[in-house]
């Protein structure tokens, strides 16, 4: 396992430092993005930015090898498919109340919710 040094920009222009063990730069940005998403080691921004998240990485591995890890994701599309993955559960919810009706419809749907859902951490947002 090598050691990172990391810098994460939000936008390009706030920056996040900080190391992590990981066995290849992607891993090492998925860690990374694990401490974004959580609420006991988040990201230090040098300044408040807001709730997207990180869209840049840099990373230096014990050799000094640099490494630029961008998310291909638009942000838009992030956005997007979070508040459709919301309202489908909103509409399975609806429906199950329903007498059995709609059940390959709401089955349909759940398996396009969950595909979204991995997309979503694929990507390196949260769901």
């Amino acid at each position: 396992m090598k050691t990172y040094q990391f810098t994460a920009f939000q936008n390009q222009r706030y920056a996040a430092n900080g190391e992590v063990k990981a066995d290849s730069p992607e891993e090492a940005k998925d860690k990374i993005m694990q401490r974004y998403n959580s609420l006991w080691q988040g990201l230090d921004f040098d300044d408040y930015v807001g709730d997207e998240a990180p869209d840049l990485f840099i990373l230096t591995d014990e050799a000094g090898e640099e490494c630029h890890l961008e998310d291909e994701t638009p942000p838009d599309v992030l956005k997007a498919l979070t508040a459709l993955i919301g309202k489908a559960d909103d509409l399975i919810a609806a429906i199950d109340g329903t007498m059995g009706q709609f059940e390959a419809e709401v089955s349909a749907l759940s398996e396009a919710t969950s595909t979204a859902e991995k997309a979503i951490q694929a990507a390196g947002g949260a769901s």
